[in-house]
């Protein structure tokens, strides 16, 4: 299956795309670019995990900026690019790619990399341009394992809870997810004493619309049988709505016995969909530090210009 290229091997078409267009508008040169090598537009759609960012024009904008660097490329003015002396020097090399060990030739790439704290010995320096991953990239790749992580210490100290523990986990979660206002809007039920029901959130404050819960602590995959028991649980109360959270698994035929269920609505949470939740509303977890990454603010450029 074809892949987006990464941005080092973007960086030789730039530099052939310019030598032969001349200077290009950011925009143009994209375009350009996209046509040249023939992506299809279902790769260009695909985006950083926190969907903030087109994968390719981050990588296209990092190939600019490690041409620059460099001083294959100029800006001649605002939001236009033009290939320079070097560059068509090296172009006349006939060169098969432009890596990091290319781009370190040059004095000025040097000085970027030393700025930047990123100087790599000749030996690492394949390895580390191979990866072709833009400086995103890894910041989100890393934040990603970082997530799946904590997803799998916060699910094993879930599993060590006792049953009333993890019920009363599920009811947190809940209200934190908006559903009922405060904990005053969420009760637990007596063990034993509901058929399969472990807790009930108000969705208002009258208790006239409301929610009720199962919570499965079982270490393996939770199957129909389940699921009818709670359907049933769900008739003696005159329910319609109801989640069922486990920190396992869920099999395929309790899934699709939820989908029978037509004059019900009952959600199925799995252990890793739960700790996702936890992450997001802040249950059980805290945070340890932030990281904003700015860029430049060509507006307010422009209006000093005017």
């Amino acid at each position: 299956m074809r892949e987006l290229p990464k941005y080092n091997e973007l960086m030789l078409p730039v530099l052939r795309v310019l030598e032969e267009k001349g200077a290009l508008g950011n925009h143009e040169l994209r375009d350009t670019l996209i046509a040249s090598l023939q992506i299809p537009e279902e790769l260009l759609e695909q985006r950083l995990p926190s969907g903030t960012q087109r994968i390719f024009d981050g990588r296209l904008g990092w190939a600019r900026t490690y041409l620059a660097k460099a001083g294959l490329i100029s800006r001649p003015r605002r939001a236009t690019v033009e290939i320079t002396k070097e560059g068509k020097e090296l172009l006349a090399e006939n060169p098969t790619v432009i890596d990091l060990a290319i781009l370190k030739r040059y004095g000025n790439f040097r000085d970027f990399l030393a700025r930047n704290k990123e100087e790599q010995s000749e030996d690492e320096a394949p390895e580390k341009d191979s990866a072709g991953i833009t400086p995103e990239e890894q910041i989100e790749k890393g934040i990603l394992q970082i997530k799946r992580d904590l997803q799998d210490e916060v699910i094993q100290r879930v599993k060590q809870l006792p049953p009333e523990g993890f019920e009363q986990l599920v009811l947190r979660l809940l209200v934190g997810m908006g559903y009922g206002g405060s904990m005053a809007d969420v009760q637990g039920v007596a063990r034993g004493a509901d058929g399969g029901v472990d807790g009930v959130v108000n969705q208002d404050h009258l208790g006239l619309d409301r929610i009720y819960i199962q919570a499965k602590r079982w270490e393996g995959s939770v199957g129909s049988p389940v699921i009818q028991g709670f359907a049933g649980a769900l008739d003696l109360v005159g329910a319609k709505k109801g989640v069922i959270m486990t920190t396992s698994t869920f099999s395929q035929p309790a899934e699709d016995c939820v989908n029978k269920i037509k004059d019900k609505r009952i959600i199925l949470v799995d252990g890793r969909r739960m700790t996702e939740l936890m992450l997001k509303h802040s249950i059980g977890v805290s945070t340890k530090q932030n990281f904003v990454i700015q860029r430049m603010d060509e507006d307010f450029f422009l209006e000093l210009e005017n």
